[in-house]
């Protein structure tokens, strides 16, 4: 926990080195409840005692401060400054955008404590039917807070599951099976090509886009295996976006060690070397050669889909988005047996997540027909046990 003060004027807590939430609390407001007004501060305690005492100032020249106020005033006020002071760029941007352009047109120039949780129900039918839930989940994280800031007594989403609207495709994205796995695996031009590498640990080790991005050869620990194979653990310790550059992992869940077996593990040890992983290329008499430098993740999609042009490496393969490698991983893991709690723990989820279920697995057909004999198998067992 964060460091903790108070002072005849208010309360300050360190969110995280060199950033402060403070708060002042200060009379009344009309419905009763107390009037309170919270912000972020940068800097040191020294910094955050001095806007105590300018907040209090305020607030006693100013008696609307901490009162009533619109969930346009409040979101840009308070939400939104504390969003960027606390998390990634790209979560504050991403509430940033959905707040801007889907709710604060309808919602914005309502006071935060008279919107009803019906009123939000009509809002949520009026929206785009595939984007619908990331704006719900903007609107769900503003309305918390603001309960957390006693800007409102309770949240109207709290408890509440809003029916979607209509035309959403809740069809499962494309992954690759086995059959196209190893058909990658055994194409040389692929295997010598600048996404090999992440490719590798996506499939194989069920690493995110941003987390494979961000791995470097010296966090991947080589051991022998049997018959003259290797084995590989690769150790994830950060990500990297196109938004926040290399950061830390989402939550302590992603800090994780992942091992890689066969043929997975085979592959990266031939193309092993040092630096990142995926690095980005200068042309040379010779053919390209790598810069040592880490790949932008700007330029990934670009390079994975012109592998699958005609006569690139991956020509005649199914095209599926490089970030569905680690769907893919999932549901090869799954059709070979393990465990969802296994699967989750692989990939740095909770034992319990329904991302898998929701947005990972396509078992194939083979998959679905095995399970099929195996009923039928049980079936004819129960048949034969009564004659």
């Amino acid at each position: 926990m964060g460091t903790e003060g108070r002072s005849p004027l208010g309360h300050k807590e360190e969110v995280r080195p060199g950033v402060w939430r403070v708060a002042v609390s200060c009379g009344h407001r009309a419905d009763g409840a107390q009037r309170r007004v919270w912000r972020t501060v940068r800097g040191t305690a020294r910094d955050a005692d001095v806007e105590i005492a300018r907040i209090a100032g305020e607030m006693g020249a100013e008696p609307w401060l901490g009162d009533r106020m619109t969930l346009d005033e409040y979101y840009w006020g308070r939400f939104s400054p504390e969003r960027h002071a606390t998390t990634t760029r790209a979560n504050a941007a991403s509430h940033d955008s959905n707040y801007r352009t889907h709710i604060s047109p309808d919602l914005g120039g309502l006071d935060v404590g008279s919107i009803t949780n019906t009123r939000i129900a009509r809002w949520v039918s009026s929206l785009p039917p595939q984007s619908a839930p990331n704006y719900v989940r903007t609107l769900r994280a503003v309305m918390a807070q603001a309960k957390f800031d006693h800007v409102i007594s309770e949240s109207p989403m709290e408890g509440y599951r809003f029916r979607m609207p209509r035309g959403r495709s809740t069809a499962p994205l494309p992954v690759w099976g086995v059959a196209e796995v190893a058909e990658a695996l055994s194409r040389p031009a692929f295997r010598s090509s600048q996404l090999f590498a992440l490719w590798l640990v996506m499939a194989g080790g069920g690493l995110s886009r941003s987390e494979a991005l961000a791995l470097d050869w010296e966090g991947v620990a080589w051991s022998e295996a049997a018959g003259g194979h290797w084995a590989a653990v690769v150790t994830i310790a950060g990500a990297c976006t196109m938004r926040d550059g290399m950061k830390e992992p989402k939550n302590d869940r992603r800090y994780r060690r992942v091992p890689l077996a066969p043929p997975f593990s085979d592959a990266l040890r031939e193309v092993a070397g040092s630096g990142p992983i995926c690095q980005s290329m200068r042309h040379a008499t010779d053919g390209p050669v790598p810069t040592g430098h880490r790949l932008s993740p700007g330029y990934v999609p670009k390079r994975w889909k012109a592998l699958f042009a005609p006569g690139a490496p991956l020509d005649g393969l199914p095209f599926v988005p490089l970030g569905r490698m680690r769907a893919t991983y999932a549901t090869m893991a799954q059709a070979a047996g393990l465990d969802s709690t296994i699967i989750n723990r692989i990939q740095g989820r909770s034992p319990g997540s329904q991302v898998l279920e929701g947005h990972y697995l396509n078992p194939e057909l083979g998959t679905l027909a095995r399970a099929q004999d195996a009923v039928a198998r049980g079936l004819a067992g129960g048949f034969a046990s009564t004659i």
